[in-house]
């Protein structure tokens, strides 16, 4: 077998899968890398970054390594562009998040709008005599120019419009049909609240929270698919060395077959001696 795997057609092949097995090799330390830096930062817990400038531009989109990390922005809020957002579960209270648009400088010398998730209250307290979510009932919105600390997180899918000033969803692409642009893809959630609301919780990702895991997982798929190319070369090595001795075997029976003598020609051959008359049986003496 050693004979067929160092033939060149087999250390070619054996070539290619090496390659092939070093490319998954690394792809696993990549996502082995990315699951650690996942629980790493988890363990460190949100990271300060500083001025929402020196973080994100309008209009980029608010990635996995820089959401749920707190950043300040400072503005003026705007409040007639007020939402509010029922249905959440917090805490075990059925809460409605109070979300407000804060216009901030741009670095170009224009404004923008930054959407912050002022806090939350529990429904009762903004449901009217009619039963519905009234917007009016929220808690005031501060004047002058503010300075917002919160964290970051990333714009939640529209799945709806804004109706009253109620919405169902922090998208920015919903809102800012409603505010205007330019608006930052993501928002604030406010970690510091102001009278009458709650403290934002930190925004929960399925994707978030199983990145760690899935990371794994995908690491231990490269490395058995790093070992399922070199099975497959040792699979048709073994495969060619075994076809090899089959053919080696069956030649060999063909030839002991083509060697053996025929039964029935010796037979005949047997006869035609004994019938011969060149044979050596004794002969009657003639009468002279």
């Amino acid at each position: 077998m050693l004979r067929t795997a160092l033939r060149p057609r087999f250390l070619g092949l054996l070539a290619l899968m090496v390659v092939a097995t070093i490319v998954c090799g690394l792809l696993a330390t990549w996502q082995w890398d990315r699951a650690h830096q996942a629980i790493t930062d988890d363990a460190d817990g949100a990271e300060h970054r500083g001025a929402l400038e020196d973080v994100l531009d309008v209009g980029d989109p608010v990635t996995n390594a820089i959401v749920g990390d707190i950043v300040t922005a400072t503005g003026r809020y705007e409040p007639e562009d007020q939402i509010v957002v029922p249905g959440r579960n917090i805490d075990g209270t059925d809460a409605a998040i109070v979300v407000t648009a804060l216009r901030v400088d741009l670095s170009d010398g224009s404004t923008g709008y930054l959407p912050v998730a002022r806090g939350w209250v529990p429904a009762d307290d903004l449901t009217g005599a009619d039963g519905e979510i009234d917007p009016a009932l929220a808690p005031p919105v501060p004047s002058g120019e503010v300075e917002v600390t919160g964290r970051l997180e990333a714009s939640e899918s529209a799945s709806g419009g804004v109706e009253n000033g109620v919405a169902q969803e922090i998208a920015t692409t919903m809102l800012v049909n409603v505010w205007g642009s330019p608006m930052y893809a993501g928002y604030v959630a406010q970690v510091d609240p102001g009278a009458g609301l709650q403290p934002m919780p930190e925004a929960e990702s399925t994707f978030s929270k199983g990145l760690d895991l899935q990371n794994i997982g995908y690491s231990f798929q490269w490395v058995l698919f790093g070992a399922f190319f070199l099975y497959l070369w040792w699979r048709s090595v073994r495969t060619a060395h075994l076809d090899e001795l089959a053919d080696r075997r069956e030649a060999m029976e063909e030839s002991l077959r083509g060697s053996a003598p025929d039964a029935d020609d010796g037979d005949h051959r047997e006869v035609a001696v004994a019938g011969s008359p060149t044979s050596t049986s004794p002969t009657p003496d003639k009468d002279v």
